[in-house]
């Protein structure tokens, strides 16, 4: 009976202590979710091309820890499912057999998955309610993506006219370090193919911003900078010398569970 007060003594014991170090660090998770406006900051257009950029609109969700650091700080790791990409567009105008002109334009919309994981830090003005200040890097690795496209000529040539008109597509995206030429071209048997786009798997940067805080409910605002070029090399494996980078804004919400 003695060894059986003794081992309850000591559960209660660990118990007790596992509760005022969760209460000390304040560990709370819980739930997020939120919209990602993103785009791309592009270079190394090919000569001739006049090509814009565009934000589109993707979903993040998944859940994030909060590790209370003290009376103001905490870190906050997050795993989410999250959407990045562009809206593209680029025209080219062959004046190269006067006096006939041939114009082609080419719109695309990108759309790339990923599994990201921000590491921020937070800084709330108040003790666990207020104004927050974050900070801190992300990594990501591409799970997949979609997207569509549309290219239209516009021809005075008569050898060309016939094919005056606009041609809708649909893309998929594939990870690799550098471009699969058997890939450009999925279904080639109609005449609006699926195109796939090869990105680099692996994305990273940096994430800052503002947000605030009411009891377990969270909202942030913040901007995302991509360090990494996700243009990957051609097919021999060379540098194509065109960079991209993602950069976008975010506002996600959270609900915690637990703690403070």
């Amino acid at each position: 009976m003695t060894n059986l007060f003794t081992a309850l003594f000591l559960t209660a014991g660990l118990a007790a202590t596992a509760t005022t170090a969760q209460a000390q660090t304040g560990i709370s998770f819980g739930p997020r979710l939120g919209l990602n406006v993103t785009t791309a900051a592009n270079s190394g257009t090919p000569s001739g091309f006049n090509e814009e950029t565009k934000s589109i609109v993707g979903v993040q969700v998944g859940g994030t820890v909060n590790i209370g650091l003290g009376a103001h700080l905490a870190f906050q790791p997050s795993l989410l499912f999250t959407q990045k990409g562009m809206e593209s567009k680029a025209a080219d105008t062959d004046r190269t057999d006067p006096p006939y002109e041939t114009t082609i334009t080419a719109s695309a919309t990108t759309k790339f998955n990923y599994l990201e994981l921000p590491l921020n830090f937070v800084y709330t003005i108040g003790d666990t309610d207020g104004f927050q200040f974050f900070a801190g890097p992300y990594v990501a690795a591409g799970i997949g993506g979609s997207g569509s496209y549309k290219v239209s000529l516009n021809s005075t040539d008569p050898n060309l006219s016939l094919f005056n008109g606009s041609y809708p597509g649909s893309l998929t995206v594939e990870f690799a370090d550098k471009q699969n030429d058997n890939a450009n071209l999925g279904n080639t048997s109609s005449t609006s193919p699926t195109i796939t786009v090869t990105a680099k798997r692996f994305d990273a940067g940096l994430n800052a911003g503002v947000g605030y805080r009411v009891g377990p409910f969270q909202a942030q605002l913040g901007y995302g900078l991509g360090l990494v070029n996700f243009v990957p090399n051609d097919s021999d494996g060379n540098d194509t010398g065109s960079k991209s980078y993602h950069r976008g804004f975010q506002l996600a919400a959270n609900y915690f569970f637990g703690g403070k």
